[in-house]
């Protein structure tokens, strides 16, 4: 526990909600809200900040308890990168019940998304994916490293939470956090360059075939930003950044190889950072904007995790960062006109 303070993550003594009382009526407000819709993969996000608000109430008349522990959880948030809590009281549902409820706390928290244009609900286990497929984290079970998601949206969501339907059971799959706020104050006092460049130098964060916006055959997206900043405080993703300048390399230099390099073996020795386990039916919280997070690898195929981004704010300004795309085709073809001086041909698309 000590080292989850360290990293900033909150573990708060907290009664449960009264399932077994609210519970039932819970899943009938959502059902009712959802048109009848009872199975979680095909749960869509709701059709207006407006609906949402409804949902909330809904949810919120009807089950006290519940509405009195998700302020409380949202209270524990306050000033940390995250919150732990080892066992939410759901262990003896079945899946689609535990997934609906762990929605329930998403819509009471704030304004869940749509992972990838669809699925509010996402499952992070591992899949099977064809040849040229650019996966993000959550659909393989390698090791995955600190980052923080959505880093290649232009307007990331400030929050998300996992929700534990099984755990390995192989002895891997820890979770890791890291508060990326004291690990760039310790930079600004011993490496100072680095926190500079990675504040001024604008990066693009190529964006996981799931997640693009466009279905163009051979296009690439990538969001053009800087690892550090004000809102989000902090965006990172090694592998997204080093396929971003692959495909747009007029972003990087030596001093951005040299500054990345130096900002990963910081995070490897962190010392506001934790390594935990997430048991089944635990959940976890974590300030999207604040914290990195990561995994370690694991072999057991039956880890089973369910993750919903939130945003917190109904109301949000235009991001200030662009999302640019570039075809396969249009690179090849600059490549072959560079002796006549060919011109970019990256498009700006309007982010949705």
């Amino acid at each position: 526990m000590d080292s989850l303070k360290r990293a900033g993550i909150a573990v708060p003594g907290m009664a449960v909600p009264r399932w077994k009382a609210e519970g039932g009526s819970i899943l009938d407000v959502i059902r009712d809200h959802h048109g009848g819709e009872t199975r979680y993969p095909l749960v869509r996000p709701s059709p207006s900040a407006a609906a949402t608000a409804a949902l909330r109430k809904d949810i919120r008349q009807v089950a006290p308890s519940f509405a009195a522990f998700v302020d409380q959880l949202g209270q524990a948030q306050e000033g940390h990168c995250g919150v732990f809590i080892a066992q939410l009281g759901l262990d003896a549902l079945d899946t689609n019940s535990r997934a609906m409820l762990a929605y329930a706390v998403g819509i009471c928290m704030g304004e869940p998304t749509a992972t990838d244009m669809h699925r509010v609900i996402w499952d992070v286990k591992p899949r099977h994916t064809e040849a040229g497929y650019f996966s993000t984290f959550s659909e393989t079970d390698q090791e995955a490293a600190y980052h923080t998601d959505t880093q290649y949206y232009p307007e990331p969501e400030e929050a998300f939470f996992l929700y534990t339907i099984e755990a390995a059971r192989c002895g891997g799959g820890w979770s890791q956090a890291c508060d990326a706020r004291a690990l760039r104050a310790d930079l600004e006092r011993s490496a100072a360059w680095v926190s500079d460049v990675l504040a001024n130098k604008p990066l693009p964060f190529r964006v996981p075939t799931a997640f693009m916006t466009t279905n163009e055959p051979g296009a690439v997206q990538a969001t053009i930003a800087p690892v550090f900043g004000d809102r989000p405080f902090v965006r990172y993703r090694r592998d997204t950044l080093e396929d971003g300048l692959r495909h747009f390399p007029e972003y990087g230099d030596a001093d951005v190889y040299r500054a990345l390099d130096e900002f990963e073996e910081r995070l490897s020795t962190c010392r506001y950072a934790a390594e935990f386990f997430m048991p089944r039916d635990s959940l976890l919280l974590i300030d999207n904007h604040r914290a990195l997070h990561a995994r370690t690898r694991f072999y057991d195929q039956a880890r089973h995790l369910l993750r919903i981004r939130i945003h917190k704010q109904s109301v949000r300004s235009a991001a200030p960062y662009e999302l640019v795309t570039r075809t396969q085709a249009r690179r090849a073809m600059a490549a072959a006109m560079e002796p006549f001086q060919a011109t970019d041909h990256a498009e700006k698309l309007t982010y949705l």
